[in-house]
């Protein structure tokens, strides 16, 4: 099965605001730009992934070719436009901001979604949603933000949910950061 992923990183505009206290803006982008070509490798490394689309305000450096420029109608309203572009298609979106992200959490994730239909993976605090993988042309309307996990365990009840470190790990406050930089990923700041 060949999979369409699709990657929402806010490069272009204000970004990892959280972190404004420890990173300069220019800081934060060059984190953001850092984070996100790592995800973007072990999609490429990940052997079922046959096209990557980067969803951002302005075409970052880094984007593959399949950039989709954001409207700014909010996350959410944007991730479904950016998934009807690739009607039927098997689909993935996985968040930019996973520094231990590999190319074998990502094929267990994709395997279990072929397995059950779709597949949920949670933050490491099992509030947010890092990455949805759908396999089946079911429709689905993102839910990402405060309780998202919850919003899209309601909405497919069927899916299967994955625990994994790099796709549970998540660089979006000062603590996240420092364990980032201590394991070698981001940083120094």
């Amino acid at each position: 099965m060949n999979w369409t992923a699709i990657v929402p990183v806010n490069y272009g505009r204000d970004c990892k605001t959280r972190l404004a206290e420890r990173l300069s803006p220019a800081e934060r982008t060059d984190l953001v730009a850092a984070m996100a070509r790592h995800v973007l490798g072990a999609l490429a490394a990940a052997a079922s992934i046959d096209h990557i689309a980067m969803l951002s305000p302005e075409r970052p450096p880094f984007a593959p070719d399949g950039w989709i420029a954001d409207g700014g109608h909010g996350l959410n309203a944007e991730l479904a436009a950016a998934r009807a572009q690739f009607p039927g298609a098997p689909t993935l979106i996985v968040h930019a901001d996973l520094p231990l992200l590999t190319a074998g959490d990502i094929a267990a994730l994709l395997d279990a979604a072929m397995a059950s239909g779709a597949a949920i993976a949670p933050d490491l605090s099992g509030t947010g949603t890092n990455a949805v993988a759908i396999a089946d042309d079911r429709p689905f309307a993102p839910a990402f933000g405060p309780d998202s996990f919850a919003a899209h365990q309601a909405a497919m009840p069927d899916a299967a949910i994955i625990r994994r470190e790099g796709l549970g790990f998540d660089v979006d406050e000062p603590d996240s950061l420092s364990q980032a930089i201590a394991r070698g990923v981001a940083g120094p700041f």
